[in-house]
């Protein structure tokens, strides 16, 4: 039975060690950003002397060290929400 995970945990410990569950795809990653594809949509995480210590896929597993400033998951073009009228206006 192959059914889609849609939940995730994300454990931040110190904000020097990042735990992500649910990764399906680690895209890229340097030692100032990361960027994985998860189930729950594409993240970006931004720091300093980030380091990858654990990516396990077949569990859907990562371990980041480092200094973490930022998470966010990026918006889907298609999952954006409607503009509105005034953005509209002002293209």
């Amino acid at each position: 039975m192959n059914q889609e995970v849609s939940s995730q945990e994300i454990i931040l410990k110190n904000r020097s060690e990042l735990q992500i569950t649910g990764v399906k795809k680690l895209e890229s990653l340097n030692e100032a950003e990361l960027y994985v594809e998860t189930v729950l949509g594409r993240m970006v995480v931004k720091g300093s002397n980030l380091e990858m210590k654990h990516l396990d896929l077949g569990s859907e597993t990562l371990v980041i060290t480092g200094k973490v400033y930022l998470m966010e998951y990026l918006n889907q073009r298609k999952n954006q929400p409607e503009k509105g009228f005034l953005a509209k206006l002002f293209k």
